[in-house]
């Protein structure tokens, strides 16, 4: 199934991604949170290794790719004052 670009949706379609949105925040900040945690445990206990850098380095492209819905979400629905 396609997914419709978010301007040709409808303003229902939308709040209920809205709600959906909420469990995803919730789900990629875990997914950042255990990668900066299993880095942290391994620069205390290795010091700086490669097991050290890679999951900083997956954090930082969740952090990139992970949010990029919500925020063209958030401009779609504050651009119909649905907020």
């Amino acid at each position: 199934m396609e997914e419709k670009k978010f301007n040709e949706l409808t303003n229902e379609e939308l709040l209920v991604l809205k709600k959906k949105s909420k469990s995803t925040k919730v789900i990629n900040g875990s997914i950042i949170g255990f990668c900066v945690g299993i880095a942290g445990y391994s620069l205390f206990v290795a010091g700086i290794t490669w097991p050290t850098i890679f999951p900083l380095v997956l954090a930082v492209i969740a952090y990139k790719y992970l949010g990029k819905n919500e925020k063209a979400l958030d401009a779609e629905l504050k651009s119909r004052n649905l907020s």
